[in-house]
């Protein structure tokens, strides 16, 4: 058989799986497009609708492995690495998404903001390597200005871990804007605020995370921690002890209430704690 004889029989083939794709005939159009690929195994098209249609099935496996042939066929097409890093994280394979999201903005940088996004979400479950999550929620930020909260939400907490304060500070607060009730925000903007040194204000956010939700033990925790620190120590004493009537078990309070006491004087009380910390 003649190579134009080759080339026209899996160009029908694949015309057929197209048409019966629009049809909805899913598996018929599958045979069609797997038939293209059987009379001309060099043939990407076929192979990147196969795997477009096992992704609308959710059958990633497959998926997977059609966009890995569609690439090899065709490298420099940028969609099929996008196409690939979502079914990859489908798939819970997050370093190979990576891989895929990075190919893809090698071949093509001005990609949407949502890519961007998805990649600094990857990457800040990587944590050796967050410096680059941080340049990819860069790169969203600056495509897209009204992202919802938990985009803020990622960003804000892969900056505080790398101590970008500054930046996690603004994007605490942009999220708090979204979702004002919110305890966990207040919390998490606390502990930047806490970590700059400004007191006075971490401690207006541990309040706030209390007043949004009460049993909040860590938040007593931490406003005990800024009180002991500006020696109001009957305050600290209080939100020590709160933390014990909701975590009897958080047994590092004892030494805390310890502490406190003895600056107080009252080392009676301060021996009872230490004590009980095993000290």
């Amino acid at each position: 058989m003649s190579a134009n004889n080759i080339v026209e029989r899996a160009k029908n083939s694949f015309e057929n799986g197209n048409q019966l794709k629009e049809q909805g005939s899913l598996q018929e159009s599958i045979q069609s497009y797997q038939e293209a690929i059987k009379i001309k195994p060099d043939y990407a098209q076929p192979l990147f609708k196969l795997a477009e249609i096992y992704e609308s099935q959710e059958n990633w496996a497959e998926a997977v492995k059609c966009y890995r042939r569609s690439i090899g066929l065709n490298p420099e097409n940028h969609t099929s690495y996008l196409k690939l890093a979502k079914a990859l994280k489908q798939l819970n394979k997050i370093y190979g998404a990576i891989a895929a999201y990075k190919e893809a903005i090698a071949l093509e940088s001005d990609l949407p903001a949502i890519v961007y996004k998805e990649l600094g979400d990857l990457l800040s479950q990587d944590k050796q390597d967050t410096n680059n999550a941080i340049v990819a929620y860069q790169q969203a930020a600056e495509r897209k200005a009204d992202w919802g909260v938990a985009f803020y939400i990622n960003y804000a907490d892969t900056l505080l871990e790398n101590k970008l304060l500054d930046g996690a500070i603004v994007c605490y607060q942009k999220a708090i804007k979204l979702s004002s009730d919110n305890p966990r925000l207040y919390d998490s903007l606390g502990d930047a605020l806490a970590q700059k040194g400004d007191m006075e204000k971490a401690a207006a956010c541990y309040q706030k995370t209390i007043q949004l939700k009460s049993d909040y033990a860590f938040a007593y925790k931490k406003l005990g921690d800024i009180y002991q620190q500006q020696e109001q120590s009957d305050s600290a004493i209080s939100c020590y002890k709160k933390v014990l009537e909701l975590k009897p078990e958080a047994t590092n309070i004892f030494r805390s209430l310890g502490d406190v006491y003895a600056k107080q004087g009252n080392q009676e009380e301060a021996d009872k704690y230490y004590g009980l910390a095993g000290s």
